[in-house]
């Protein structure tokens, strides 16, 4: 940590004796409001990195990953895990089947993201606790369009073209297209099943762990003199081979998915007087493959056998807003539908075939009053109905016969905070608590995982929320520092036996801790972005006490751009029972940026230059060391 602030002490106080150039945007996650934070496409473009990569960039936010392009990859938010964190595409929330998966998205279909860290805004109509990702699609709404393309380390290449036009005076289109893949033969050393004898390890290449994905969106917006409505469309394909863990490499194992989720919303219109009204549609269909030969592949038990695994769901649902706005006093209220179905396609003498459902009903509430300018209190409320189902057949390690074929639930949440500052006041303050659930996946209640036992008895996770917030803005120059306290009571853990694991409601957990920024100008050529979260995190697996993240953004002459980043966690541990530690950690990044006319930029862009450790005694899964990657891009 020490070398990760003197360096910038050094550049900055090198940066005292330059000259001045002309000043340029300040480009980092910004504030909307004291709830949710925005990151734009600025803070991404160039740097070829994932999601998972550009949210460990920001307080309170930490990531896991298994490999590189298009590996499982999750993250947490102030304690909470991945599983109890909601990702969403243009407000709609993907149904995800167990922790949230990062490593599927693809960054250049979004112009920007927002988090929202320690609860789940009432329009989501989320299970979770942990917070919301929110990606949002380029609105159609001008002609123009842009076009990407990189290459890096490893044969990894992107390509991206966006377009978009006017149809005729009320109707506008948009369109993206992405293409990435990469062979992901990254070097790594390989400790040939024996974790600790140093002796016998050697180095050697990632082997069958290519990947590739074809993804895009499309919209169409429909202005018409009440109401407006936008018509959206996501798919993605993707494809790649399943490498093995060090000494169990596979040969043939290989993995194939393939979504779409479509959904139109009609944007709030005056229904009433002081009374407004919205609606929204969706459906998705979304099938994940897997297929391994064993003993070629060192998957599954011991028989000699071509297995396939995988599922096929469908989703669809709608959500209806009534929006009440008067004087001080602002109110929404959500009803939202959704009906899930989940069908196994597994070929295997191991594996059974099954047919389950979940039906939700959800009412949220929101509400805002403000008595005076630099004052206002903010309610949220939930009241959610679940019902889960097998409709057919039989899960791994459970026969769903007459001891168990449907169950119910009601969940409720809800939080108050309080806000005091003005709008553009140099001062401003928050505090907030709340209650919140999440209840298990159908995945976690009749397991549709290979070597996972299903458990219906599971109980829903819930806890409380509290967070105590400050900032200061004057000019160019933002601070802000938040405390805050997570628990959480019957949390959903994998107790693992041998090749079987199984979902269980463990005990209690809380984290409490601290998270401080800073972003400033300095000079019109010199910015910087500062951040570190210091948490108390209990036994809680994957969770540092201590997270910082320094920028350096140099305006050069000639529109050169210079930026360096500094990352750094105290150590961690891999088990909640504290033996399997992860050292502390740095990692150093830095990128040159060209603009060679006022609508093309030209990046090189390294990441990890100092080649910090990427893999321990801990860690079965390698993931890839220095990453280099050359990229233009060109505005129409």
């Amino acid at each position: 940590m020490k070398k990760i602030f003197l360096t910038i002490f050094l550049l900055c106080s090198f940066a005292k004796a330059a000259v001045p150039l002309p000043p340029s945007e300040i480009r980092a996650g910004e504030p909307v409001s004291s709830e949710m934070v925005e990151i734009k496409s600025d803070e991404w473009e160039g740097k070829n990195l994932s999601l998972a990569d550009l949210l460990a960039t920001y307080p309170g936010i930490q990531t896991r990953q298994r490999g590189g392009m298009g590996s499982f990859q999750t993250l947490s938010i102030r304690g909470m895990q991945g599983n109890q964190i909601a990702i969403a595409i243009d407000g709609v929330i993907l149904q995800n089947l167990g922790a949230t998966d990062l490593g599927g998205i693809d960054l250049n279909q979004y112009e920007k993201i927002e988090i929202y860290k320690g609860y789940i805004p009432a329009k989501f109509a989320a299970n979770g606790m942990g917070g919301v990702i929110n990606l949002v699609s380029k609105d159609a709404a001008a002609k123009g369009g842009k076009f990407y393309a990189s290459y890096g380390s490893y044969n990894s290449k992107i390509l991206s073209m966006q377009a978009s036009s006017p149809l005729t005076d009320s109707v506008f289109w948009i369109s993206n297209i992405s293409y990435r893949a990469s062979d992901n033969n990254y070097p790594y050393l390989n400790r040939n099943g024996t974790e600790y004898n140093t002796e016998d390890d050697f180095w050697t290449k990632r082997k069958n762990a290519q990947y590739a994905q074809i993804s895009g969106n499309h919209s169409f917006r429909f202005a018409h003199s009440k109401k407006n409505s936008v018509l959206r469309v996501e798919h993605n394909s993707a494809a790649g081979g399943i490498p093995g863990k060090e000494d169990q490499e596979t040969k043939t194992a290989n993995s194939a998915s393939d979504a779409v989720l479509a959904s139109y919303e009609i944007e709030a219109f005056p229904l009433f007087k002081n009374i407004s009204f919205g609606f929204q549609t969706f459906t998705g269909l979304e099938k994940s493959m897997s297929a391994w030969y064993y003993p070629l592949d060192r998957i599954g038990y011991s028989i000699d056998e071509y297995t396939q695994s995988g599922i096929l769901l469908k989703n669809g649902g709608g959500q209806g807003s009534f929006y009440f706005e008067k004087e001080k006093i602002k109110t929404e209220f959500y009803i939202h539908g959704n009906y899930q179905y989940l069908e196994s396609r597994n070929n295997s003498a191991m594996l059974n075939n099954y047919e389950l459902s979940n039906s939700i009903l959800q009412f949220s509430f929101a509400g805002e009053l403000a008595p005076a300018d630099f004052f206002n209190i903010r309610a949220n409320a939930t009241s959610r109905f679940n019902k889960e189902k097998q409709e057919s057949g039989k899960v791994s390690g459970f026969f769903m016969g007459s001891d168990y074929e449907e169950g119910f639930r009601n969940l409720n949440s809800g939080r108050v905070s309080m806000n005091f500052g003005k709008e553009n006041s140099l001062w401003s303050s928050s505090i907030a608590a709340g209650h919140y659930f999440r209840a298990p996946s159908l995945v976690e209640l009749f397991s549709t995982s290979f070597g996972v036992l299903s458990n219906p008895n599971l109980k829903p996770e819930q806890g409380e929320q509290a967070e105590l917030g400050v900032g200061y803005r004057h000019k160019k120059t933002r601070i802000a520092a938040t405390a805050f306290a997570n628990r959480i009571r019957d949390r959903i853990v994998y107790h693992t036996s041998g090749q079987l694991s199984k979902p269980i409601n463990s005990g209690n957990g809380e984290v409490y801790g601290i998270e401080t920024e800073l972003h400033s100008e300095i000079f019109k050529w010199l910015k910087i972005s500062s951040n570190a979260t210091f948490q108390n995190p209990g036994d809680l697996p994957n969770e540092p006490k201590g997270q910082y993240y320094n920028s350096m953004i140099f305006v050069l002459p000639y529109t050169f751009e210079l930026r360096l980043e500094g990352e750094a966690h105290s150590g961690l541990y891999r088990d909640r029972a504290q033996r399997k530690k992860i050292p502390e950690n740095a990692f150093y990044h830095a990128g040159l940026s060209y603009k060679p006319t006022a609508a093309s930029t030209i990046a090189f862009y390294a990441r990890n230059i100092n080649g910090a450790e990427y893999q321990n005694i801990y860690d079965a899964y390698p993931t890839p060391g220095r990453m280099l990657s050359l990229s233009y891009w060109h505005g129409f």
